[in-house]
């Protein structure tokens, strides 16, 4: 790797280093939370979880995806993070106004924040909080909140679904709460691929790598595609993007390995 993108790289990570720094000393919601709680994370999750059997008819463990988008705007998963989630049945019945999810996730909203500022967790309004319940930038209802190092997400979806495979399973909304401590390790690793090819609003997995190609599932919050990167100079560079095969001219020019694309047209 050149010397000029291993000064930009610990340049960037030092900025990212610095916001994180200022985003733990101050709530940026301007919601005041109480001291630095001693209770473990897991600890939290559980009272989430009792704070949610309250109003739910059913909350259970569910691991969560969880996605934290950086002072600058690029976005980290933090995949099967510690969960749960509430779910209301009945969403069938809503009418055009949404007016029972408005009112589960208010409920929901308030469940959440009397536990979460109780044990001295702050709000990030910056970039992760969504504005209102009519806020539609991130698709779902999201309310991001930190202390320390540790990152958690409630996450309230307006869609009326069922992960059941059974016929004619029953319907409900869904509310999702989940928390990390993994975000700093996520970075690093997925920084790289998002810096370079400068993504943002996207998440990134790396699906297969050999050599300087590496296979990645590049999604938004509710679509996604493949892209197939090269590292030249030093720099992760695009080669092939789509959500279909590749062509096998594509594939052939430019020598990506079998391995990345077993499969062309």
């Amino acid at each position: 790797m050149r010397k000029n993108n291993v000064y930009r790289r610990a340049i960037l990570y030092l900025l990212i280093g610095l916001a994180a720094m200022s985003a733990t000393s101050c709530s940026d919601s301007g919601v005041q939370s109480s001291p630095q709680s001693t209770k473990s994370e897991a600890a939290v999750l559980s009272e989430v979880k009792s704070s949610l059997k309250a109003i739910a008819p059913e909350v259970k463990d569910y691991p969560m995806d969880l996605w934290w988008i950086t002072r600058d705007g690029y976005s980290i998963i933090n995949d099967n993070s510690p969960g749960v989630e509430a779910q209301f049945s009945g969403c069938v019945n809503d009418d055009s106004k949404y007016s029972m999810w408005k009112a589960t996730a208010k409920k929901t909203i308030v469940a959440v924040d009397s536990v979460m500022m109780a044990e001295g967790f702050a709000v990030d309004n910056t970039t992760n909080s969504s504005t209102s319940l009519s806020d539609t930038k991130n698709y779902d209802y999201i309310k991001a909140y930190y202390r320390g190092n540790t990152k958690a997400i409630l996450s309230i979806s307006p869609d009326c679904g069922s992960n059941s495979q059974l016929d004619n399973p029953v319907m409900y909304y869904s509310a999702s709460f989940g928390y990390t401590n993994d975000y700093q390790k996520n970075f690093e690793l997925q920084s790289p691929y998002l810096f370079d090819l400068d993504l943002k609003d996207v998440i990134v997995h790396v699906e297969k790598s050999e050599g300087d190609f590496s296979l990645l599932a590049v999604n938004y919050r509710r679509t996604g595609h493949a892209t197939i990167v090269k590292r030249i100079n030093g720099k992760w560079t695009e080669v092939w993007s789509g959500q279909d095969l590749i062509s096998c001219s594509v594939r052939n020019k430019n020598k990506i390995p079998l391995s990345i694309a077993p499969d062309c047209y």
